[in-house]
């Protein structure tokens, strides 16, 4: 059941600052801004959680902000997650589409960002925070008056099971009819399933448009990961077993290029984006994709002071 998300959630929260000691020095040419965001059905902070204790012992772990787990990584980065309101059934559902959630996670960029606009920016996002992210940097990109630096500093781009053609395990039809068994119609908002549909018109246009975008004026590395296990989606809103893969391989992946890479994971689609220890093999996959990244951007900024 995911706990029902408040006011206190929703926008940019900073899980770790960058090194205060980095401030005054050279070193902060290289601070970066890592942003996570989290998909459908889904809350800000939990959404980043694995368990590790036991029944008796409950231990939770959020591996944006455990010290030997992404902090670890990128020593000289701004750690942030951004929460929106992603219930689409049951008590608090919301009417909400990606447009929408891109337009605030701009809003709350600039404001976070007014004194570094044009420090790097890393998004790390799973599922549908992933087109999120594109819609957010095509608006960018369409008026950087209005957005400064969002695009142009976007360096990395990590999607764990981003339905870039459609989510082919979760139909939106299935989904609207399981929650109308359990539900009442005015607590349904099945908008924002639009968008996971194959074929859908404007997901098309987002992936089509982001890749022409990047190709003519953003050299962002993107790292794409999909799943190897399946899930149990009938269990998302119903109580009918239904085990199906969410996102394919040929789906959760942007046509591959120099600058973009895809791995798997040994995970199903709802665990991709949870990591409890630092010796985990996924976690490792992860770690290294997001070392590379910051550290190619580091090394650019120590070659500008030379």
């Amino acid at each position: 059941m995911v706990r029902p998300v408040t006011d206190e959630d929703i926008g940019l929260k900073v899980l770790r600052d960058a090194p205060a000691n980095a401030a005054d020095t050279a070193q902060a040419a290289e601070i970066i801004d890592i942003v996570a965001i989290h998909g459908i059905g889904a809350h800000p902070d939990d959404s980043w959680c694995k368990h590790v204790g036991t029944a008796e012992n409950t231990r939770w772990v959020n591996w944006l902000e455990t010290e030997n787990m992404l902090p670890a990584v990128a020593p000289h980065a701004r750690i942030m997650r951004y929460g929106y309101q992603s219930q689409w059934f049951g008590e608090g559902a919301m009417r909400q589409k990606a447009s929408t959630v891109a337009q605030r996670l701009l809003l709350a960029l600039r404001r976070r960002r007014k004194e570094y606009p044009h420090r790097p920016l890393l998004f790390i996002a799973h599922c549908f925070g992933g087109l999120v992210v594109l819609k957010a940097l095509l608006d960018a990109q369409q008026n950087e008056s209005e957005w400064p630096g969002t695009f142009a500093s976007t360096t990395g781009l990590i999607f764990l099971g981003t339905p870039f053609r459609g989510a082919e395990g979760i139909s939106q039809v299935e989904m609207l009819a399981a929650a109308q068994r359990e539900y009442q119609q005015d607590e349904i908002q099945p908008e924002v399933l639009k968008i996971l549909e194959p074929g859908n018109e404007f997901l098309q246009e987002v992936v089509d448009q982001f890749g022409r975008t990047r190709r003519q004026a953003n050299k962002a590395l993107v790292a794409c990961f999909y799943e190897l296990k399946s899930s149990n989606v009938g269990r998302i809103v119903g109580k009918t077993d239904r085990t199906r893969f969410v996102v394919s391989e040929s789906s959760g992946c942007l046509d591959l290029s120099v600058a973009t890479s895809k791995y798997s994971l040994s995970r199903t689609h709802f665990d991709m984006n949870k990591f409890g220890r630092p010796t985990e093999e996924d976690f490792e996959t992860v770690r290294d994709v997001v070392r590379d990244m910051s550290l190619l951007y580091q090394s650019l900024a120590k070659r500008a002071r030379c």
